[in-house]
């Protein structure tokens, strides 16, 4: 759900309270974010879940009490409109079959850029399916690093004309943008990225199957 302010509820769940707080850091002054509720157990997050339902659940993996995938099945047994996205140290590929089995909308890494985190984050609120997304052949690598899901259409576009051997200018005709609108675009891709060279992103465009 939705609150009035227009803000998305988000409950967070972790037994390392290092991580939480970290987590907290990144998320508190998004103004599209609410944190409704920190929970150190599967038991916490449950009572939690009694108290409101929030559009959102991080979970990590393993955890005291209830595990997160046993965790994940039962918040969407019980409320399956709830989003639920995995952070986990792990990202051994078992554990997210797993985490997709459980019905869960993505799977996260706590190496994974904070800018990636919270993009990620939109983009399960917004509805897509990380899961999904893979299955319908696009790089499986990018559900342990899903910086390609949030990456836009357009900078997608640009990234695979980049690969092509097009330039800016070849570019802006294109797609009938301004010269000025697609540097916009190159740098907000090398940010999400976190590279700083075309080579590098060419090199991420055949690694991710663009």
């Amino acid at each position: 759900m939705m609150e009035a302010q227009n803000n998305y509820s988000i409950f967070l769940t972790d037994d390392h309270q290092l991580f939480l707080d970290g987590l907290v850091r990144i998320l508190e002054n998004e103004p599209d974010f609410s944190i409704a509720g920190i929970y150190r157990s599967g038991e916490e997050l449950l009572h939690g879940l009694n108290r409101m339902v929030p559009d959102l659940v991080i979970l990590d993996v393993q955890m005291p009490g209830p595990d997160g995938i046993a965790l994940c099945r039962e918040i969407k047994r019980r409320l399956p409109g709830i989003k639920v996205l995995f952070i986990s140290m792990f990202d051994l590929p078992q554990l997210i079959r797993d985490s997709k089995a459980a019905g869960a909308n993505g799977y996260l890494t706590k190496s994974t850029d904070a800018d990636v985190v919270k993009e990620t984050i939109r983009a399960v609120l917004h509805g897509e399916d990380l899961f999904a997304r893979s299955e319908k052949g696009e790089n499986s690598q990018a559900v342990i690093n899903p910086t390609v899901y949030v990456l836009t259409n357009r900078e997608k576009e640009i990234i695979q004309l980049v690969k092509d051997g097009k330039t800016t200018k070849v570019i802006a005709h294109m797609l009938h943008l301004s010269h000025y609108t697609v540097e916009t675009h190159r740098k907000n891709i090398f940010r999400k990225l976190r590279i700083s060279s075309v080579s590098e992103l060419i090199a991420f465009a055949y690694k991710s199957g663009l």
